[in-house]
């Protein structure tokens, strides 16, 4: 149970951090702006993907904030994930 739930938060952060490419070009001070969040959350949370052992996991509340910073719905976040 527990790796599927990693896999999850890892597969969302993948995704939340190319929209994020695409429409910030990567810049973690505009998307931290948007989203309401510091900037060095931001960089944690994406930081996960380079390394498993750093950074911190995704929360849903944070996946909610950052997809509504990147103008898509949450439910089209994590559509096809099983």
């Amino acid at each position: 149970m527990d790796k599927e739930v990693l896999r999850f938060k890892i597969e969302v952060t993948k995704r939340l951090y190319a929209l994020h490419q695409e429409k910030f070009g990567g810049n973690n001070v505009h998307l931290a702006q948007v989203s309401g969040c510091s900037e060095s959350t931001i960089r944690n949370i994406f930081a996960k993907l380079k390394d498993k052992d750093k950074g911190q996991d995704i929360t849903l509340g944070m996946a909610y904030r950052l997809s509504h910073a990147l103008e898509i719905n949450l439910s089209d976040l994590v559509k096809g994930l099983d």
